[in-house]
């Protein structure tokens, strides 16, 4: 577990997962076990007077091994002196740590890393306590880019071409960076640990402060790397075992979620744009309206409708708008900078309402934990115009708007190499039917405070379902931007707008191409927290290659019998 080898998947022999090669004492250490120990050892040993000027000694450089190995070889201390470590000492000291908690910060489009959401750890302190969480440190292991290009960042994630690197930081500028700058949630799973585990995690954290890995989006990502740390503390644990082809942060939750007596507390740290909406479902319509109107400017705290509120509807939106400035402050999208006005602070400090209710906060996103798994397995039937089918279907990853949203973004889907076999009864053969590589649906409900669009991207393989030629597929792009609109945000109710453009490639087309978009509404509704139903309409338009005109209407049904298996109904028409 220390020197992270694996198994090669060819040719026999064991790899390390680090790729700094100071990590390792011998120049074949990566791939020779026998060899790295042998180094070591002879390092450990080493006198003092011969180590570098300004360089550390080993047994400073690899505590977690030398802390190992004189468990396991009882060392003789008259053979081998054990080193002061003045740097690692106060560090340890520094951060005089008695706990350590999993921090899971949620879903965050924007960014290709953070689209699956992000897991780190934090160092709970014995000198801060419990209700001074903000200056403890955290630690993160994330890529180090080198480009600000999305798709290039992207690729290089999936390929390894980055360098990922832990780092220790102040735990507010995290909470500053996550729930202030991208305003999302965070969840806080304060895990059970014997000082002398924390000792040895700690221990190898300061070994991969000094090295490097390869970072791949799917697998040694940051949540992957968390649970190395965990398992350092416990080993028994073996919690990277459980994972093969991806490990995404909600399905490390529920995993760390499942070890008996690991968690003590789950703790929700609500984003700043969170407690300014919790604090707007409280007002009425009328003080909707002047928060609105305070926001835009065409009111102020003068108008002679705030003076008419009550002291409790006044500290209510006074605290809502300084949420809303504090949020506007860390966005960087003006040149002049957002400062909360005297007159405002003077207003709020003047009300004797200590408290509007903040402590009982309502969430508005859902444990990820208990979410449903990432991966899907899909089995149905059907017909067409000609023939039944069996479908078969799988999804390694990861969310889609017709699946039960507990602990996702309940706006918003990503599909990540969703592919669909059917097998047609009649004609005996078997054909891909769709293969959805890459596919994201933000939809953003009208706010009046923010504009923002809903937007969507997908890319793939698809069956040319108004051609009738022998079910040929197509390689299809599409990208759209639109509108959406929920009545409050615990609404069952989802309206839909998108205008697409669309690219599409195949044998079956004349001139082998199409090139076009589509205009679509629908709607969401939640007839019950398990039963939803999506309604859509779209207006298809191709004027390069194949030119044609037509029109599609879906509707979907499902109904969740538990958590992670569903039921669905789909009826589609092409016209």
């Amino acid at each position: 577990l220390l020197l992270k080898y694996n198994r090669k998947v060819f040719g026999g022999g064991v790899v390390s997962e680090a790729d700094g090669m100071d990590f390792f004492n011998s120049s074949i250490g990566k791939t020779n076990p026998e060899a790295e120990l042998a180094a070591t050892l002879a390092s450990f040993f080493l006198p003092l007077e011969k180590v570098a000027k300004d360089a550390e000694h080993p047994q400073c450089n690899f505590p977690a091994r030398f802390k190992w190995l004189k468990q396991q070889l009882q060392f003789d201390p008259k053979q081998i002196p054990i080193q002061h470590c003045d740097r690692l000492d106060r560090w340890i000291k520094t951060l005089d740590p008695v706990g350590v908690t999993l921090v899971f910060a949620s879903y965050f489009l924007n960014n290709p890393a953070s689209m699956f959401g992000h897991t780190l750890i934090r160092i709970d302190s014995r000198r801060t306590g419990p209700d001074n969480q903000l200056m403890n440190y955290g630690a993160n292991y994330a890529a180090v880019p080198d480009t600000d290009n999305a798709f290039l960042y992207a690729l290089k994630g999936l390929i390894g071409s980055f360098e990922g690197r832990f780092a220790i930081f102040p735990y507010y500028t995290k909470v500053q960076e996550y729930n202030n700058w991208e305003s999302r949630d965070l969840w806080e799973y304060q895990l059970k640990f014997t000082e002398d585990q924390l000792n040895m995690m700690l221990l190898h954290l300061w070994e991969l402060g000094g090295t490097y890995f390869d970072y791949y989006y799917f697998q040694e990502n940051c949540s992957y790397h968390i649970l190395s740390l965990l398992e350092i503390a416990n080993p028994e644990l073996r919690l990277k075992d459980q994972f093969f082809f991806s490990v995404i942060p909600t399905d490390t939750l529920k995993l760390v979620m499942a070890q008996k007596d690991l968690v003590k507390q789950v703790d929700y740290r609500p984003a700043v744009l969170t407690k300014m909406n919790h604090k707007r479902m409280l007002m009425t319509d009328m003080e909707q309206q002047l928060f609105q109107d305070i926001v835009k400017e065409k009111a102020t705290i003068e108008d002679q409708r705030f003076a008419l509120l009550p002291e409790n509807s006044k500290a209510l939106l006074l605290n809502a708008y300084m949420d809303y400035l504090q949020y506007l402050s860390m966005q960087r999208k003006t040149e002049k900078e957002v400062k909360i006005p005297r007159s405002v602070l003077l207003a709020r400090s003047r009300l004797p309402i200590s408290d509007d209710g903040n402590q009982q906060i309502k969430h508005f996103s859902t444990r990820p934990d208990q979410g449903h798994g990432t991966d899907r397995l899909q089995l149905g039937a059907g017909h067409n115009d000609h023939e039944s089918f069996l479908e078969f279907a799988y999804r390694p990853a990861y969310h889609d708007l017709m699946a039960k949203d507990t602990g996702y973004d309940k706006n918003s889907e990503i599909i990540f190499m969703d592919l669909k076999l059917r097998y047609y009864l009649e004609s005996e053969r078997i054909r891909l039917d769709q293969a959805k590589f890459l596919a994201i649906t933000a939809l953003n409900p009208y706010d009046p405070l923010f504009n923002k669009f809903s937007w969507r991207f997908d890319v793939g393989i698809d069956t040319l379902k108004d051609h009738d030629c022998s079910y040929c597929n197509a390689f299809k792009g599409s990208y759209g931007r639109g509108l959406s609109y929920r009545p409050h945000f615990f609404s069952p109710l989802l309206l839909f707008s998108f205008a697409d453009v669309k690219a599409e490639f195949s044998k079956g087309l004349k001139d082998y191409y199409r090139l076009g978009g589509d205009v679509e509404i629908g709607a969401y509704y939640d007839v019950t927290q398990n039963w939803r139903v999506k309604l859509s309409g779209s207006y298809q338009i191709f004027l390069l290659g194949e030119t044609k005109l037509f029109f599609t209407s879906h509707l979907v049904t499902r109904y969740a019998i538990t958590q992670d298996l569903d039921a669905r109904i789909e009826l589609n028409r092409y016209d």
